[in-house]
């Protein structure tokens, strides 16, 4: 009785205190290396499950392959040179055979015809689910090849064309695949490893300008491969976290901070132990990062976490402490430690590679130029100047992604590069020419195969090949107007049907040679974003407000968003910080993103929500207000510096869309959908001028100055000999 009213005395405190002891009793009664063994379980047997569908890759709209065959070939990234478990490729699709006739889909992975499939309604569901080899990949890419067939008639010689018989993939066909983290070994493939929205991780949502600069380069390298990042701020005490899917060893929940996670739910940190085991625990629901942005304040923070976190698992086990410590140094070392200068280092936390990098220096081994010879867990970067190939006057297509192959062309074939323009435009050269090395080989029939290059999807040139098998040099122009921060370039092969009834039993070999290259040249700097390009190619100086630095999460995506819009490399480039209210001066080329300028001169005038946009001679092109949640992009002047200048309109700024690009024009009105509206000022309702047009007098110099030589001459002899002959007439 008197035990009972002492416990019902007891103050809420005391009862608190009392359920402690009594865990902590509980705890310290079982195995004393039980807590040292779920530490060690926390990192082990842990799969990560990645599911990547077309639209992550960049194919937004669905993809339609049409009679009479068409052949397409789709690359899906997976870890590079490390296997892969229950992969499977889901097919979402449709076909339409109004036409009749017998329509065939053909599905190839690797090269590997896999899947065959015939269709006899009108229309109908092409949907296919395919299993995947796991075999590691060294290029890093599953190669998904489609085919489609069409043959109206195979009993009398007519026109095969069927417009009504066709096949439609979606962009919600996806590869799932599972892979072990524990198996990455080494930076190149912990990047290829990452998801299609990797978080990157920092100190807090406000850093200093250092950190802010590592990440938002960090960031534009992950968007140029159409990853969608997402920026967390690393827990702090306050924090209200999702514990969803959150699963605690029993062992550890001896430990306070452990238990008090192994409720689940939304739970706010009430202590830096919470913060330590919220932490371990790495959940992806919770938090995972793929990408710490390490600085003093997140080491300190995750320092002192995990200090209160030792503390507690001391007073239950003194044998687990020693675990703690050694599992602590093994997994956590590679991010309390501080990273040398331009050091880029791996860890391993629970179920979770992480890429841990510090200043401006490692950022560069992450470039696509450079990310090839990262193959081991930590690198330190003395010096890298830009791209490799950025400063001779021909860069191989094969270092921009166009691929050195042969392919059997049945009907069309396409082969293509793709590259961001700072990585080929050092010095201030862009692209002036393409010039592809072509061998065909001789087909049955005597009409000719034809390759027609397209860049940034305008025809710049078309040839007709000579089917020898020799080599075959077609070099076509780039206009300035189709050149793009990020471009395309796509090779179409193309052959007409047989001739006669002969049926099409095989393709035709065609090969893009490796002397394949992009000729570049000095580039006229027109106050566009076109000429911007141009000048970024050999610096640039990115200037953000100083309140960017307190709301990094919102911010940093768009700041590297708008660099890449612009051409700006990200290891081409520096960060300016500007106090609040205050102009900023930049001395050279700039990108200023919500930045008021000394000096400033541009086409567009935002003051509140009004715009006032002018042409070149000061002709009013628009004066409108009541604009909201948009954004200004122009070429504009600070001084003597010319730069691109962002602006948001109204008190929310628009999310900039990964489809932003910047090629034509001086001013672009944006929007969270695209680029809603564009301007020439310079050129204002003008056809675009191309590389070739000059002024009438110039241009057609050379097709008149020696006709007009040879009669000015003529005449000059024509009139000497007269005023001999009136000599000798006169003396006669």
């Amino acid at each position: 009785m008197n035990s009972e009213r002492s416990f019902r005395g007891m103050t809420r405190a005391s009862l608190a205190t009392f359920a402690v002891a009594m865990l902590v009793a509980g705890g310290a009664q079982a195995a004393p290396d039980d807590v040292g063994a779920a530490l060690a379980q926390l990192s082990q047997g842990h799969v990560v499950t990645r599911s990547l569908s077309l639209a992550d890759v960049g194919m937004r709209e669905p993809l339609v392959l049409q009679a009479p065959d068409a052949i397409r070939e789709l690359y899906l990234p997976v870890p590079a040179n490390l296997p892969i478990s229950d992969a499977t490729l889901q097919l979402d699709g449709s076909y339409m055979r109004a036409d009749g006739g017998r329509t065939t889909m053909l599905v190839s992975l690797d090269g590997a015809p896999v899947l065959a499939r015939g269709f006899t309604q009108f229309q109908g569901d092409a949907t296919a689910s395919l299993g995947v080899d796991g075999g590691p990949r060294p290029t890093g890419f599953v190669r998904l090849g489609l085919q489609w067939s069409s043959v109206i008639n195979d009993t009398i010689c007519t026109d095969q064309t069927a417009i009504g018989n066709v096949l439609r993939i979606t962009p919600t066909s996806r590869l799932v695949y599972r892979f072990d983290p524990a198996a990455v070994k080494d930076l190149r493939t912990a990047w290829s490893a990452l998801p299609t929205a990797p978080t990157v991780a920092l100190s807090a949502n406000k850093v200093a300008a250092p950190a802010y600069d590592v990440s938002w380069r960090t960031i534009a390298l992950l968007q140029a491969e159409n990853k969608r990042p997402v920026v967390r701020a690393w827990p702090v005490v306050g924090d209200t976290v999702d514990l969803t899917g959150v699963s605690v060893p029993k062992a550890l929940q001896a430990a306070p901070a452990f238990a008090a996670l192994a409720a689940g739910g939304q739970r706010k940190l009430t202590n830096p132990a919470e913060v330590g085991a919220f932490v371990l625990l790495a959940s992806r629901s919770a938090f995972a990062p793929d990408i710490v942005v390490a600085d003093d304040a997140l080491r300190a923070s995750l320092k002192a976490s995990l200090d209160a976190l030792r503390a507690q698992v001391a007073a239950v086990s003194a044998p687990g402490a020693e675990a703690f410590d050694q599992w602590r140094a093994q997994t956590w070392a590679p991010i309390t430690e501080p990273l040398a200068a331009g050091e880029v280092r791996l860890a391993h936390l629970p179920g979770q590679v992480v890429i841990v990098t510090g200043d401006v220096g490692g950022v560069a081994a992450l470039a696509a130029a450079w990310r090839p010879i990262d193959t081991s867990n930590r690198i330190v970067v003395h010096q890298l100047e830009g791209a490799p190939h950025a400063y001779g006057d021909k860069v191989a297509l094969s270092l921009l992604g166009g691929e050195p192959r042969t392919m059997e062309v049945l009907g069309r074939a396409t082969w293509d590069a793709s590259f961001d323009l700072s990585t080929v435009s050092g010095q201030g050269k862009l692209p002036g020419e393409v010039v592809l090395d072509i061998a065909a080989a001789p087909s049955a029939s005597v009409s000719g195969q034809v390759a027609s290059v397209y860049f940034n999807g305008m025809l710049i040139g078309s040839e007709l090949l000579n089917q020898n098998g020799r080599v075959q040099r077609i070099t076509a122009r780039i206009p300035r107007y189709a050149l793009g921060a990020s471009n395309l370039l796509r090779v179409l092969f193309q052959r007409p049907p047989e001739d006669g009834c002969r049926a099409r039993l095989q393709g035709y070999p065609v090969a893009v040679l490796p002397s394949s290259h992009v000729t570049l040249e000095t580039a006229s700097l027109d106050p566009d974003f076109t000429g911007m390009v141009a000048r970024f190619a050999s610096q640039a100086n990115v200037i953000v407000p100083a309140a960017y630095l307190g709301d990094a999460a919102a911010t940093l995506p768009r700041v590297a968003r708008l660099a890449n819009a612009a051409g700006i490399a990200p290891t081409r480039s520096q960060l300016t910080a500007v106090a609040d209210n205050e102009a900023a001066t930049p001395k050279d080329t700039f990108l200023a993103i919500d930045v008021p300028l000394r000096d400033e001169t541009g086409r567009a005038v935002l003051s509140k929500d009004r715009l006032t946009l002018t042409t070149a001679s000061d002709k009013l092109l628009a004066d409108v207000s009541g604009l909201t949640n948009l954004g200004i992009v122009q070429v504009a002047k600070a001084g003597s510096a010319t730069g691109v200048v962002y602006r948001t309109v109204g008190p929310v700024a628009p999310v900039l869309p990964a489809t932003l690009r910047l090629s034509r024009g001086d001013v672009a009105v944006v929007a969270s959908d695209g680029i809603a509206r564009v301007f020439d000022t310079l050129h204002p309702g003008e056809v675009l001028p191309s590389d070739d047009d000059r002024p009438r007098l110039t241009k057609s110099f050379w097709s008149w100055a020696g006709p007009g030589v040879v009669v000015l001459v003529f005449l000059i002899l024509l009139a000497v000999a007269g005023y001999a002959r009136r000599r000798r007439q006169s003396k006669s």
